[in-house]
């Protein structure tokens, strides 16, 4: 993610600096973007000079005290909330005191992160999606302290580097989209579970129905085309049907026991070593520059 994020603020003519943890960290952040930006060229969405633009504007640091002079920090670390209060503790030591401090969280509250800062006014989520260089959402959600002039900043931010925030207008875990995300991960587990589908049954019938209309007909879009009579019909029958467990599925448990985490070590609901998890992002990746493509001749 932080190589994607520091790219879109290089595109837009800021200084970007991208911390690391080690040298090595680093060189695998600059390799990252490099495959970024060669994977856009053929698309048009950047060319030589575009390129060398970005390169100018990037720096990279070892160790948070490369963030000193910035106006923006925005953390990348990992879904631990004590790692993160750790970061901030850290970022706000080192930072000037009018820095706004952004995190990246998947799903947490900005009041949780910032439950021991000495100025939570001035900390909020910027949820990026993955890749964040070619998906345009980011989920600006405020905390209970964050002032309005930092949450107006970042929103304002974000669209000078192409993106379209979305702000959360009451504080909720996993903001908006994430939120939808798991709520569908958590039916079709489910549907897996009771044996209705498989798991390979689930994503064909995603991928040919919804799953296909979805980059150009939104939820509510489609609920006015259906109309809300009808909605409210199938719904009266429907929902009481729909998993409503609270905690998570016994198959994502099973998985665990088993080993069987995902692509990362070869299996998960997928066998990884008769598919190629390359394959699959690279498939994924060439819709998106060619969405990206169609968005830019819209502008």
């Amino acid at each position: 993610m932080g190589p994607g994020i520091a790219q879109t603020c290089a595109a837009a003519g800021y200084r970007a600096i991208v911390v690391g943890r080690s040298e090595e960290g680093l060189e695998r952040a600059r390799a990252r973007i490099r495959a970024n930006l060669a994977a856009m060229l053929p698309y048009g969405l950047t060319d030589a000079d575009q390129s060398a633009r970005i390169w100018a504007n990037l720096e990279f640091a070892v160790g948070l005290v490369g963030a000193a002079d910035a106006d923006l920090v925005i953390e990348g670390v990992a879904e631990d909330l004590a790692v993160k209060q750790q970061v901030f503790a850290e970022l706000e030591t080192i930072c000037r005191p009018d820095a706004i401090l952004i995190s990246t969280t998947s799903g947490m509250r900005a009041t949780d992160i910032a439950a021991h800062a000495s100025r939570p006014e001035r900390i909020l989520v910027g949820h990026y999606w993955n890749p964040p260089h070619l998906l345009p959402l980011v989920e600006v959600a405020p905390g209970e302290h964050t002032a309005p002039h930092a949450t107006d900043v970042v929103m304002r931010f974000l669209k000078t580097t192409g993106h379209s925030p979305v702000l959360c207008r009451k504080e909720a875990l996993g903001f908006v989209a994430n939120r939808l995300q798991h709520a569908l991960w958590r039916e079709a587990l489910a549907i897996v579970e009771q044996g209705i589908a498989t798991a390979e049954e689930v994503d064909e019938a995603v991928k040919t129905s919804f799953g296909a209309r979805t980059p150009v007909l939104g939820i509510f879009e489609h609920l006015d085309l259906v109309g809300a009579q009808t909605v409210f019909s199938i719904h009266s029958y429907l929902l009481a049907d729909l998993d409503t467990q609270k905690g998570p599925n016994r198959l994502l448990q099973e998985k665990i026991d088993s080993g069987e985490t995902g692509a990362k070590v070869g299996k998960g609901f997928y066998d990884w070593s008769k598919k190629s998890a390359a394959d699959v992002l690279r498939a994924r990746d060439t819709l998106l520059l060619e969405l990206a493509v169609k968005r830019q001749g819209g502008r």
